[in-house]
């Protein structure tokens, strides 16, 4: 008898959650290459970002790379709980976890959950060509920010 209901059950089709706009797809204009400065202070540094959809179009897998290094970032959107989420991992062999809030594609407000709560990073989509990244980092005592600004690159 179990096992008739778990037939049925298995050929009943699943009960979908509403339809929710796929905030993930809205940021379908940054795939592509990007030059950026970082400037935190008298700090300046160029880096370039490539972004490429992953896992079915489910995942945005950015790699930046500059002059001593690099990382990479997968940035997901949880539909169930709306929330973003990105994991980034440098190549110091470290990886942060930040979430946020919200479903606005052109506006995310991050906040690091691993290792720590001490990094808060906001993205803004200024048009179809430019964006900025606002952080703040709390570290040893100290607080840094700064501002990227990222610039699509030609054809």
């Amino acid at each position: 008898m179990t096992l008739a209901y778990l037939v049925l059950a298995a050929m009943l089709p699943a009960t979908a959650a509403p339809a929710t706009p796929a905030p993930l797809a809205g940021l379908h204009y940054l795939v592509g290459t990007w030059n950026c400065t970082y400037r935190a202070g008298a700090v300046r540094m160029a880096y370039a970002n490539t972004y490429a959809y992953d896992r079915d179009g489910h995942i945005l897998r950015q790699t930046a790379s500059w002059a001593a290094g690099g990382d990479e970032e997968y940035v997901a959107f949880d539909a169930q709980h709306g929330r973003w989420t990105a994991v980034v991992l440098d190549d110091q062999g470290t990886a942060t976890i930040m979430r946020a809030t919200g479903s606005d594609p052109n506006h995310i407000a991050y906040r690091s959950i691993y290792p720590d709560a001490g990094i808060a990073v906001t993205f803004d989509r200024i048009t179809a060509t430019k964006y900025t990244l606002h952080g703040t980092v709390h570290m040893g005592g100290k607080t840094i920010t700064s501002v990227d600004t990222c610039l699509r690159a030609a054809p």
